[in-house]
């Protein structure tokens, strides 16, 4: 088989595919790395700002001691923790989000003004008599769950059947919340019903979130950031997004959720209930880079087969070192990409690397074909290619069915332009193409 046959030719073009698959994954390895440091920055900042915050509460806790007798007669003293939640409870939240940079990188965090109210109503208790909390009542806390302590700013004012409560941090046990803070409760005889009324001033990142602690739980929230992701058990009952930022609201009961309006002596898992919102970045440049750099090997390949087919209908062929300098130019798009979408947007981004490769490609192939209407062929069928995927990853649910449209496309039009050829004469060894 002589070194130009059509047959060589084409084992050696699956060759140098093969190897511009290692360079292609030294790149896919890159924008993880450069994400991965991303994401680091994001943590430092957030670490030293506060994290992701979930809200909840209150939760009445009722310290419960009585003597009991066994059947041998001996007494010995029990304590029961009583743990009620709210009749009804309301989360009225101003998301006030704020970007902050560090270098290159922009990370998104917030300012949260939430008002927490509602009530306990002790005449719908079911597992006790009131008077009989009362009477072996010991002692009486509310708990509330701020999952980042250090995101509370300012002193905390809580209402307690309109009287001021001191707040505390931390919590007297882990049963509940994780993290948050507590105050006393008083309760008496004479009244069976008590409001509460808390506003906090919260700082925060990337997600806000809150548990229907609630028999009914109602949350609105509104903020100028038009971008938000609904997140969680729960989506909104109702809400409006523009460019001026969205509104919220849930309606949450407590049929809706896996643990009882009270309990004692038990526990169980709140925070798989929560749901909120999350302040979403509108363009992550690193994923649209690996998304872009998977069609990769699909845009060399059409590359390759453009330059087969010129070589079948002009008598001209490339040496593989051409074809494999245009193989690395075809990957080094996806580096610049990567470089570029660090400090442009992705669009931008890509339109510059796209054009940057496509003339160096189209006047490299007019240069060793010493025509230039070739290179301009080649040229308009990389300007194809290249906003063919564009449009496939502004198009993320359908890039599979358009990118099996395209293929089928090519393969047709392959098939119509050589259906006249005899392959037995091209692909033997008689039938030499001019090698340049």
């Amino acid at each position: 088989m002589k070194r130009d046959s059509i047959t060589l030719r084409i084992v050696l073009s699956i060759f140098v595919i093969g190897l511009l698959i290692i360079p292609l994954t030294m790149i896919q390895s890159l924008i993880s790395e450069r994400e991965s440091y991303r994401d680091e920055v994001v943590k430092e900042i957030n670490k030293s700002w506060a994290a992701k915050q979930v809200v909840a509460g209150p939760i009445l806790t009722i310290i419960n001691n009585k003597w009991v007798e066994n059947e041998e007669g001996k007494k010995y003293l029990t304590q029961n923790n009583y743990h009620l939640l709210p009749e009804n409870l309301k989360y009225e939240t101003e998301l006030i989000p704020e970007t902050r940079y560090r270098g290159i990188y922009e990370v998104t965090l917030y300012e949260a003004n939430i008002r927490i109210s509602g009530y306990f109503d002790f005449d719908k208790t079911k597992m006790v008599k009131y008077e009989e909390l009362l009477l072996n009542s010991v002692e009486n806390y509310l708990s509330f769950s701020i999952s980042d302590l250090k995101g509370i700013q300012g002193n905390l004012a809580f209402n307690w059947n309109n009287e001021k409560k001191e707040v505390n941090p931390g919590l007297k046990t882990k049963e509940l919340f994780r993290n948050g803070f507590t105050t006393e409760a008083a309760i008496n005889k004479n009244d069976k019903k008590y409001y509460f009324d808390v506003t906090v001033k919260l700082k925060g990142s990337e997600n806000l979130e809150f548990i229907p602690l609630g028999k009914t739980t109602e949350v609105s929230m509104r903020s100028n950031w038009n971008n938000p992701s609904f997140t969680g058990n729960f989506l909104p009952s109702s809400r409006e997004v523009n460019a001026d930022g969205f509104t919220a609201k849930w309606n949450i009961n407590h049929f809706n959720r896996e643990y009882p309006q009270e309990w004692h002596n038990n526990k169980y898992e709140l925070y798989p209930s929560s749901f909120g919102v999350k302040l979403l970045v509108p363009v992550d440049e690193y994923q649209k880079a690996m998304r872009t750099s998977k069609y990769g090997i699909m845009i060399i390949l059409l590359t390759f087969v453009s330059f087969f087919m010129i070589e079948i209908f002009s008598k001209k062929v490339l040496h593989p070192i051409q074809y494999l300098l245009i193989g690395f130019s075809l990957v080094i798009f996806y580096s610049i990409l990567l470089s570029l979408s660090e400090y442009l947007l992705f669009q931008y981004s890509y339109l510059s690397a796209s054009l940057l490769v496509v003339s160096l490609i189209s006047l490299y192939t007019s240069s060793i074909y010493g025509n230039y209407k070739l290179g301009m062929l080649i040229g308009a069928f990389l300007i194809l290619f290249y906003g063919f995927m564009y449009i496939i990853l502004q198009l993320q649910d359908y890039s599979l069915l358009l990118g099996n449209i395209a293929l089928f496309i090519v393969l047709a039009t392959v098939m119509y332009l050589t259906r006249k050829i005899n392959w037995y004469d091209v692909l033997s060894s008689k039938n030499n193409l001019e090698q340049k």
